[in-house]
């Protein structure tokens, strides 16, 4: 069974959905969830936003877990908040911990202000640097979410990401993931978009070539409708760049089956 790993409900505040509405809507379609609601502390525009109460969250969400159903995290990285979350992520028995930048150097990048006065390499080689101290101070996780997500908002005609633009620090990015066996996230929210889907497969492809083995499928979903889509395109581009799809559960990595 295929597992869409990354999704959001009523513990994100940007999200439209209920954790028992997206367990419905994955039955529907034949697939597993894991449940990773937003926290980022430190968030710069509010910094209480995207953080809630964990117990509240496991007390309200354990009567759905299931095989099929499991409970995890999206941890949005940042240096000043590196200590206290990797506290969080070993005080609570979650499945999943998604890893993912929402912020770089404490702009929140979904914000056009954020690339004012760079070019898009500039702001690029912001994000990938950033993520290569993030990934020093952050160890205990499972999958690095979304890597195209600033392509979602950065302000330039072209918004895809290419890997020759930014080699050796892709480089770096895949090299450190592959060597703690971490796995990284084929996000399914742009694969509409053909360009997009050639992007990823260059990126991933590296990842492969650097000894990346495992991929996650994440829709980030905040809607009923958004659980599980695209994921046969994700999993077709896995195949293509020779990596394994999994899932975990009490963060132990299980290769998922189509």
């Amino acid at each position: 069974m295929l597992f869409d790993t990354h999704m959001h409900a009523d513990f994100s505040c940007d999200a439209k959905m209920t954790l028992p509405e997206a367990a419905a809507a994955a039955k529907a379609a034949g697939i597993g969830i894991i449940l990773t609601e937003h926290w980022d502390r430190y968030y710069p525009t509010n910094p209480d936003q995207f953080l809630f109460d964990l117990d509240t969250y496991f007390r309200q969400n354990t009567p759905w877990r299931s095989d099929k159903v499991l409970l995890g995290l999206e941890v949005g990285m940042q240096p000043a908040a590196a200590a206290e979350d990797n506290k969080i992520i070993k005080q609570y028995p979650f499945d999943e911990i998604v890893a993912s930048m929402h912020c770089v150097q404490g702009k929140d990048i979904y914000e056009e202000r954020a690339y004012d006065g760079l070019s898009k390499n500039e702001a690029v080689e912001e994000l990938l640097r950033d993520t290569l101290t993030c990934l020093e101070l952050y160890k205990d996780f499972d999958t690095l979410g979304h890597i195209d997500y600033i392509s979602r908002y950065m302000p330039y005609e072209d918004q895809e990401l290419y890997y020759a633009d930014h080699a050796a620090l892709w480089d770096q990015v895949f090299t450190k993931l592959a060597g703690a066996d971490k796995a990284l996230e084929i996000n399914t929210r742009r694969l509409d978009k053909p360009q997009a889907v050639d992007s990823l497969r260059v990126l991933a492809g590296r990842f492969r070539e650097l000894g990346g083995r495992y991929v996650t499928l994440g829709s980030d979903a905040h809607y009923t409708e958004h659980v599980g889509r695209r994921l046969e395109v994700a999993a077709a581009l896995a195949a293509e760049c020779d990596l394994t799809i999994v899932y975990f559960r009490e963060r132990q990595r299980i290769i998922a089956h189509a």
